[in-house]
């Protein structure tokens, strides 16, 4: 009787919060919708979002209703109405999509950035890494192995500039960014120690993709640009300035035959998993529908390393997540994951994964009397 009493208690208390919590952010949009709608047409259009979003002056919890808002306007699941005063009190209220969670997520994010450092220590670390909600694994993936093999090189990838910005070393290419708002902080990824490196990385990913449309194809910010997504594979050559070779696992779906040898195919990818851990050559697989559990359908993952004795690959989901199998760990109940870091058996990498792709070296040029 007592527990169901306690148990009343904390439901009655939930509501309570929840009901807070919307009546703040309407409050919120009521505070700001005439500075956010530019044009006074009585809509925020994505424009004037992408403008709420970017501006620096917009903070705190209005950072977050802006963050809201701006992730809402995405959705692709939901028709969501014109953005009228009306309308989001309407949406606010029905819960679809949920604003009002939005909002929280944003709220917390952005507290949880204290220091907003470039790095509080000498190299960036791959378990506290956390993907923010844009849907942008492809481009943290092969940023994820990049961290684990070379960290000094992500080091070496900024540099603050005098006016407050900063350069972002790309492979090739240089992108000079500002530094986060807190509205972009609410919807990018997030480091434990509050280093905002992983933002700016995002950032400029975005920023170089969108710089790359023709004008008239252009988004409206760098992390619409992100949140389109793409080839962690394409993004792994971007990165590095190196080429990539991809190497498919279809053969493990399809039953063997005269053209379809899976044991070759095996011995072939476990040759270039040991070729490329023993260069330290960057890699990425993704999945489409894995049937395990604890996997991400429709993911990008770092590929970390080989154990040729335990014929097991070390992966990284970008989302850093921790996982712990109901049961024997396999490919019915999952794989122990910490910080987004597993193993999981080469036999059945090929079964839940689609492919992989490794860094290629440059090739070594003649020497210049052989030119």
């Amino acid at each position: 009787m007592i527990r169901l009493y306690a148990s009343s208690l904390m439901f009655a208390f939930a509501l309570q919060l929840e009901a807070q919590t919307s009546n703040d952010f309407i409050a919120g949009i009521q505070r700001n919708f005439g500075k956010w709608d530019l044009n006074h047409d009585g809509i925020l259009s994505s424009n004037e979002l992408d403008t709420a979003v970017a501006d620096p002056q917009t903070i705190g919890t209005n950072a977050a209703i802006a963050a809201a808002l701006k992730r809402a306007s995405r959705q692709s699941k939901v028709s969501v109405p014109p953005l009228t005063i009306a309308n989001i009190t309407l949406v606010t209220v029905e819960r679809n999509p949920d604003l009002t969670q939005m909002f929280r997520e944003g709220c917390k994010r952005i507290a949880s950035i204290t220091n907003r450092t470039l790095f509080s220590e000498k190299v960036p670390k791959l378990e506290l890494i956390h993907q923010g909600k844009l849907g942008n694994c492809f481009c943290l993936a092969p940023l994820g192995a990049m961290v684990h093999g070379h960290p000094d090189q992500v080091a070496a990838m900024f540099a603050p500039e005098t006016n407050g910005n900063y350069w972002v070393q790309l492979g090739k290419k240089a992108v000079e960014v500002s530094p986060p708002t807190d509205a972009e902080i609410a919807m990018t990824s997030s480091n434990e120690h509050g280093d905002i490196w992983v933002n700016l990385y995002e950032k400029a990913v975005g920023t170089a993709r969108n710089d790359e449309r023709a004008p008239e194809h252009r988004l409206g910010s760098p992390l619409d640009a992100l949140a389109h997504g793409g080839s962690a594979g394409t993004m792994l050559a971007y990165l590095t300035g190196h080429q990539i070779t991809r190497f498919s696992f279809k053969f493990a779906k399809a039953p063997a035959s005269a053209t379809n040898n899976p044991a070759e195919r095996l011995w072939e990818l476990r040759q270039k998993l040991a070729a490329a851990v023993a260069e330290k050559r960057l890699m990425t697989t993704g999945t489409v529908k894995p049937s395990t559990p604890g996997l991400t359908p429709n993911h990008a993952y770092a590929v970390l390393d080989y154990n040729e004795v335990s014929d097991t690959v070390q992966l990284w989901n970008p989302h850093g997540q921790n996982f712990h199998p109901k049961g024997l760990p396999g490919p019915e109940t999952g794989y122990p994951t910490r910080n987004g870091i597993f193993e999981i058996p080469v036999e059945q990498f090929v079964h839940q994964f689609s492919g992989i792709a490794f860094e290629m070296m440059p090739e070594k040029l003649p020497p210049a009397n052989m030119l």
